[in-house]
């Protein structure tokens, strides 16, 4: 197998991220389960951080109506929305940035990472650099794992309490 890459890992995170907006996109399908077409032109037209409010917002008002819920699973599902908002700010970065191979002081070959931004408030252009090692990737790859398993745990949840009689 060929070395990994700073291209391979970006790749990888890029690719995850998209599994879990499929992830997040099931669980608004679970919640609003009678109406998929509606759900399906929700899920295509709205930004993803406009999906992450909508979701919470569905949870909240889907767990108010149907469970005895005491506010501990608004609050999971709330913890779970702020990972993934923080996600998508660094999707939207390695995304929207310019790339450039260079090598470090050892010969390792890296990306240096460009993101402008404007700061409309400030009137001023904001740039920032990253120099990315294919290690460099380990702890948002551990992010995105990690935010995987916590909202696949609560489209598990949301199973449970749409199919209560299900084994």
């Amino acid at each position: 197998m060929a070395d990994v890459t700073a291209y391979h890992q970006l790749g990888k995170f890029v690719v995850g991220f998209q599994a879990l907006e499929e992830l997040l996109n099931e669980v608004i399908a679970l919640i609003a389960r009678s109406d998929q077409e509606s759900v399906q032109i929700l899920t295509n037209e709205l930004e993803f951080s406009k999906r992450l409010k909508a979701a919470e917002v569905l949870f909240a008002r889907f767990v108010g109506i149907n469970t005895r819920d005491d506010g501990a699973a608004t609050r999971d599902f709330h913890s779970v929305i702020v990972e993934l908002y923080k996600l998508s700010e660094r999707r939207n970065e390695l995304v929207h940035s310019s790339y450039h191979e260079w090598r470090d002081v050892d010969g390792n070959s890296g990306l240096l990472r460009k993101h402008s931004k404007l700061r409309g408030s400030a009137g001023k252009r904001e740039v920032t650099e990253e120099a990315l090692q294919p290690d460099d990737f380990n702890v948002d790859l551990e992010r995105l794992d990690g935010a995987a398993v916590r909202l696949e745990a609560q489209r598990r949840t949301v199973i449970a309490w749409q199919y209560p009689d299900l084994p």
